[in-house]
């Protein structure tokens, strides 16, 4: 399940990528003004930005962060992460929690924070915003 629900995922996000954007699955994005460093489950980057022997990318050239709610460790993903992304200038972050049978789309960074939140429940849809500008549908997402 770990794996099919980003691939669901990942299948709507290409159909709406913006050209010169790859999806990345657990790349290292670093923010040296905060000093983090986190990887999520699932990002879009610029080619160029990929196109690097180094381990670690820029945290702001991502598009958006995807995180698959652990079972384990919730706490990274609806605290720490909520916490980070907006910091380290990831314009959208979207959870999606199997536990909960939510996915939860959190965008618009501002003082360190996201401003706007949507929530749906599984089977229901998700606007994601630009530069994808489309409508998520979590239909075949399973639940733990």
């Amino acid at each position: 399940m770990h794996q099919r629900n980003p691939a669901l995922i990942q299948r709507q996000f290409e159909a709406h990528a913006p050209e010169g954007y790859l999806a990345s699955g657990n790349s290292d994005l670093s923010s040296p003004a905060i000093g983090k460093l986190r990887n999520p489950d699932l990002t879009y980057l610029p080619e160029d930005a990929m196109a690097t022997t180094e381990n670690r990318i820029p945290a702001e050239v991502a598009l958006i962060a995807v995180e698959i709610v652990s079972p384990s460790n919730p706490e990274n993903d609806w605290e720490g992460k909520v916490r980070d992304y907006p910091r380290m200038g990831i314009p959208a972050y979207l959870i999606v929690d199997p536990g909960r049978k939510t996915v939860t789309l959190l965008s618009e960074p501002e003082n360190d924070r996201y401003r706007l939140r949507e929530d749906a429940a599984f089977g229901e849809s998700v606007h994601i915003p630009e530069p994808f500008g489309f409508v998520l549908d979590t239909t075949g997402l399973l639940a733990y």
